[in-house]
């Protein structure tokens, strides 16, 4: 038994390992040049005032201080701060010939129109769920209440 826990425990690194190691450079330097396509500098810078438009919307008594969230999402979500990261995600999730392929549909027409729109798109969709789940709220506090009754909490 201690052999075969010692084989588990030697795959398990292993794994682990295989899941820290960094994209090859093909890779990356093919995720660098879809995510330069995808203007994602913009992108972010847009998205980042986005969403704290939104949360300024969604509770008014933050909007004090809505230029001390902006700058602090741009120190630490800007593209800036987030390319290199973003490059090793993209670069893990497709093969070099898939990110030619986006390259190649990010550079259309309808690419482009794609990459301005998905923030806009984004906060959209943020907005309705959160919308959504305010208008419920009730009953998700109802359904909290109950399962802590069965559990014989207050």
């Amino acid at each position: 038994m201690p052999k075969l826990a010692t084989l588990l425990c030697a795959s398990a690194l292993l794994f682990s390992f295989n899941a820290l190691a960094a994209p090859d450079a093909a890779r990356l330097k093919a995720a660098e040049e879809l995510l330069l396509v995808m203007d994602l500098e913009k992108t972010f810078s847009e998205s980042i005032k986005q969403q704290v438009d939104l949360q300024v919307r969604q509770n008014p008594m933050i909007a004090p201080f809505r230029e001390v969230m902006l700058e602090f999402f741009e120190k630490y979500m800007s593209w800036e701060s987030l390319k290199g990261d973003m490059a090793n995600i993209y670069a893990e999730a497709f093969t070099v010939e898939e990110i030619k392929d986006l390259v190649k549909f990010y550079n259309t027409p309808t690419g482009k129109k794609a990459s301005l729109k998905l923030p806009e798109l984004a906060s959209k969709g943020a907005e309705l769920g959160m919308t959504r789940v305010q208008k419920h709220m009730p009953e998700l506090q109802s359904m909290i209440q109950k399962k802590m009754a069965s559990m014989g909490q207050k």
